[in-house]
């Protein structure tokens, strides 16, 4: 503890100037920022913490969220001493950043993160966001000068071989720096002496009253329970859904991260149960969200709608997490947004939307009569405002359906012009839009005329952000979820980099790549052991799956993580065009392949099989919230890299055929075409077929005897088809093929393998044998020959 002699000049030097900040930010129901660097930086916390509950707020709470706190850690002696300077009563909580997520949906008076150790960005996006406004934030921070150079425990995750930690870039720790020194209503103290920090008087609007409807559908109670203008708006749209359907009623809402998005689905969730349960015998409301943790907030507020509705619940819980609330007359429960496919329900709200893949949206649309999607806009989790523009004009040209939409903008936590915010969302990128294109610009834009550039990634951090936010508000506005921590692995892993498409010196396509392979042999027998050392995700795969390939860990490659084009460019040949020149760029540089890894659906896995890109690993399993398989693709370049991946390729092609009745079973039809449709060159695979299997087939296409008589050499005969490729396959339509292997392969209904093809259900029977008389003819020879290994009976 530092003498009362220093702590009576921290209070006049510091304390003093950051007390009438804290006075402002009352005054002005907004947030400020203290960043405590250097020497005693805890203590002085402390001592913040003191004069704020002191002189501003008796009933203060205080968030302190560190790395660690085992016994001899650094982070656990700052935390020791913090403790030691508050002298005053005060709730404090203390967790780890690995905890954060157990926090969502909280408020506080005071933030304190310790990031002496760790810097995530995903943890500042989640946490900053957790103090309300007359609260502040506070960052303890090496010097700033050491904190530029830091090497976190995020930094050492991203390490690969045969990279060290002096390889690691620290653009975006300097990058934060460069905000924190530059942004109103942030103060810096280093060493005990404030190094930065004014006044902040920004135009305070009036704050607007909250006019709640006179005639309402729903209690006056739960318009009671809303907080802003939008929160009433948004339930009075919830109202239209009490209608009855005839048509489809969808409420698309979207919103900034703090507005009280997901609270208001809670309040307007429980009111439809209310009215709906007064109607029916049974009202099932079902919420999704790609986590149960984002959900809590959700039965939060749906509890306090029942409570003053006087309806008795009964809380279900799993690990923890409230998942379900029974009543009387029905259930309000949580399900990830593909299991939710498999229920019933009066209402279905899927909140986060941006992050469900969109075929899986619009199977939900058809599934039910009563939805509501709702999206973060911007924010840790945000998705941009593409999400809702694009998703909007989709469900637009739905027909017979009553669409209702609502933006909301009103902050819950604190008042409009929050300088805090601004300074997160600059850092972070999280209001990243990419550039703006005019109708004549879009036109006269083709591939042919777009420039392959490599960005200097120092420059987009640390000098001029501007293509840096072209380039991520592309992936923000075309389909990807915007992660902060993204942001830093592409500025500070050292295998991480990014390439651009430009056009009229425009960002047009991004793309994110790393590099893999090179893995040393200790490694390879640590992923052999069932071990998943970090980095190397198709390497590493490899070995997994296929261990007899393993020499495949030694050769480079480069792994696509994201790739995206401008949303008012798409269908226009420039992701295609951005590949082409990144394979030209790998190849001339010696890299045995480059991959990619993403969530299976039709369109996309043409785009990678149009360009040469072979699939040679599917997920066991679908992902639990989004229902897609995980794919892998490679494109070979080197000699040795195509000799093994085209090996891999059949085994994959192979072992999926074997699987599809099994693991594969729920598998769409048409995505399995695809990935056995792939292959290295001209190559026919030989028909194994024993003498009985060729007479039983010969039976049938006479129609001697049923399908169900020759399914097993029909088997036989598609497993020859699947694993030839090139010239040498035979042309058959893709509904045709899907047919055949919903029901031979996975062995499905007729019915269900008609309405899964898109092979009427009329004329499937007849198609299917005249498609095996051909596939005989093809691949067995018109004088009924027998190849293969067991030519005998």
């Amino acid at each position: 503890m530092a003498s009362k002699m220093r702590v009576a000049e921290l209070k006049t030097y510091v304390l003093e100037p950051l007390e009438e900040v804290m006075r402002e930010a009352l005054e002005l129901k907004q947030r400020r920022l203290f960043v405590f660097a250097g020497k005693n930086n805890a203590e002085l916390a402390g001592l913040a913490v003191n004069a704020y509950v002191e002189k501003f707020n008796s009933k203060a709470t205080v968030l302190y969220v560190a790395d660690s706190y085992e016994e001899g850690t650094s982070d656990s002696s700052r935390f020791i001493e913090f403790r030691k300077a508050i002298d005053v009563k005060v709730k404090l909580e203390n967790i780890t950043y690995d905890e954060s997520e157990n926090v969502l949906g909280t408020t506080w008076d005071v933030v304190i993160l310790d990031l002496h150790s760790q810097v995530k960005p995903n943890d500042l996006g989640r946490l900053v966001e957790l103090a309300r406004g007359g609260g502040f934030v506070v960052l303890l921070t090496p010097r700033l000068s050491e904190w530029c150079n830091l090497i976190t425990r995020f930094h050492r995750r991203l390490l690969i071989p045969p990279y060290t930690e002096e390889d690691i870039r620290r653009r975006f720790l300097r990058r934060a720096v460069s905000k924190l020194l530059s942004s109103p209503g942030v103060w810096v103290v280093e060493d005990g002496t404030i190094i930065k920090g004014e006044p902040y008087k920004p135009k305070v609007e009036e704050e607007a009253k909250v006019v709640r409807p006179s005639e309402s559908i729903f209690p006056r109670s739960i318009y009671e329970l809303a907080k802003t203008q939008d929160q009433v708006d948004v339930l009075t749209l919830f109202e239209k859904l009490t209608e009855r359907p005839g048509k489809k009623s969808v409420l698309l809402i979207t919103a900034n991260r703090g507005r009280g998005k997901t609270a208001v689905l809670g309040l307007g969730a429980a009111a439809f149960y209310n009215f709906l349960s007064k109607k029916i015998r049974r009202t099932t409301i079902i919420m999704s969200s790609p986590s149960i943790e984002g959900a809590q907030t959700f039965f939060e507020f749906a509890c306090k709608a029942l409570d003053v509705l006087g309806l008795r619940y009964e809380k279900v819980f799993s690990k923890g997490k409230v998942v379900a609330l029974k009543l009387k007359r029905g259930v309000i429960e949580f399900r990830s947004p593909y299991s939710l496919t498999k229920r019933k329900a009066e209402l279905v709200i899927v909140d986060e939307a941006a992050a469900t893949p969109v075929p899986l949206l619009f199977k939900i649309f058809h599934l039910f009569d009563r939805i509501v999607y709702s999206s973060t806009i911007h924010g840790y989790e945000g998705a941009g405002r593409g999400f809702g523009v694009r998703f909007l004009r989709a469900l637009k040209a739905e027909k017979d359906l009553k669409l209702y939409e609502r933006e909301m903008t009103e902050p819950i936590r604190y008042a409009k012009g929050d300088p805090i915010e601004q300074w997160l969302y600059e850092t972070l990128l999280l209001d990243a839009e990419p550039c703006q294109l005019t109708r004549e610009e879009v036109a006269k834009i083709k591939a042919e005329n777009c420039v392959y550039v490599k960005p200097n990634l120092d420059y987009w951090f640390n000098v001029d952000d501007r293509e840096l936010r072209d380039f991520i508000g592309i992936y923000v506005l075309a389909h990807y979820r915007n992660r902060p921590d993204d942001l830093a692995i592409l500025g500070d892993a050292p295998h991480h980099s990014a390439r651009a498409l430009k056009a009229d010196d425009k960002i047009v396509v991004a793309l994110h790549i790393a590099e893999e392979g090179r893995m040393p042999r200790e490694v390879v027998n640590e992923v052999l052991e069932g071990r998943a050392p970090p980095g190397n995700v198709i390497p590493a795969m490899v070995a997994k799956y296929y261990s007899v390939y393993r020499r495949f860990c030694a050769f480079k490659g480069l792994r696509i993580i994201r790739i995206a084009t401008h949303p008012e460019l798409w269908d226009k040949g420039l992701g295609s065009k951005a590949i082409e020149e990144l394979t030209k760029e790998a190849e001339a540089a010696g890299y045995d392949w480059i991959g990619a890894g993403f969530g299976v659906n039709e369109p996309l896995l043409k785009f990678w099989i149009k360009n040469g890109f072979l699939p040679i690993h599917m997920s066991p399993a679908r992902n639990m919230v989004s229902g897609e398989y995980t794919v892998i693709v490679v494109k070979p370049l080197s000699k040795r890299a195509k000799k093994l991946v085209y090996s891999i390729n059949r085994d994959f092609k192979l072992k999926l055929i074997e699987t599809l009745p099994d693991t594969y079973f729920t598998l769409e039809p048409r995505i399995a075409v695809l990935l056995l449709s792939s292959g290295p060159e001209d190559r026919r695979e030989p028909p194994v077929v024993t003498k009985a299997q060729l007479s039983r087939l010969e039976s049938y296409v006479k129609g001697v005897i049923t399908y169900e008589g020759a399914s097993d050499a029909v088997k036989a005969l598609l497993r020859s088809h699947f694993l030839s490729s090139g010239n040498a396959r035979m042309v058959m339509p893709m509904e045709l093929e899907a047919a055949l292997v919903a029901k031979n392969l996975q062995g499905k209904s007729w019915r269900a393998a008609s309405n899964l093809s898109g092979v009427s259900s009329d004329s499937i029977k007849r198609e299917i044998r005249e498609a095996v008389k051909r596939l005989i003819s093809h691949y067995i020879g018109g004088e009924g020959k027998v190849h293969g290994e067991e030519k005998a009976a």
